[in-house]
């Protein structure tokens, strides 16, 4: 391994902890556009230091996944999120799934329902020291949302 690639590595795995320590939705690059939508409510509790994201028309719980995939793993969940639906259902059944790694050189960033029936997806790309969007949030609902679900949970 080369000098200036174990310092990109290592400069990588502090930019990664850094930002794994609170997965807390308005810490998401795509939180604002998760919030636009008419169908995502937040609860405030406790005078307001508590914050709880509900899906507002089945009234569930909505938490925030990140998981990093290995430059192999994550060219395939890219090829899987392009997929039309029902394509992408197909290939889950004979397939498994991408497997998550500690530090990847692709990053997921996803908010789901607790009932899985909304979902909110992006996916990241690490370069020139950081994780780049490669294009912006797509969202989920009802059967769409539960297919996405068993790819990303």
């Amino acid at each position: 391994m080369t000098a200036a690639r174990s310092d990109a590595t290592a400069v990588h795995r502090i930019i990664s902890k850094k930002e794994n320590k609170m997965p807390n939705i308005k810490n998401l690059e795509m939180a604002d556009a998760v919030f636009s939508k008419n169908y995502i409510r937040i609860d405030n509790s406790f005078f307001g230091l508590c914050q709880k994201v509900v899906y507002v028309p089945t009234g569930s719980r909505v938490k925030v996944v990140k998981q990093e995939y290995r430059r192999e793993e994550g060219e395939r969940l890219e090829r899987l999120l392009a997929m039309p639906i029902a394509n992408l259902e197909t290939e889950l059944a004979s397939k498994d799934k991408p497997m998550p790694t500690a530090v990847g050189y692709y990053r997921l960033q996803a908010c789901v329902s607790d009932d899985r029936m909304f979902c909110a997806v992006q996916l990241f790309c690490f370069y020139d020291l950081m994780y780049h969007p490669l294009g912006g949030p797509r969202f989920f609902e009802g059967r769409d949302a539960e297919v996405i679900s068993k790819l990303i949970c």
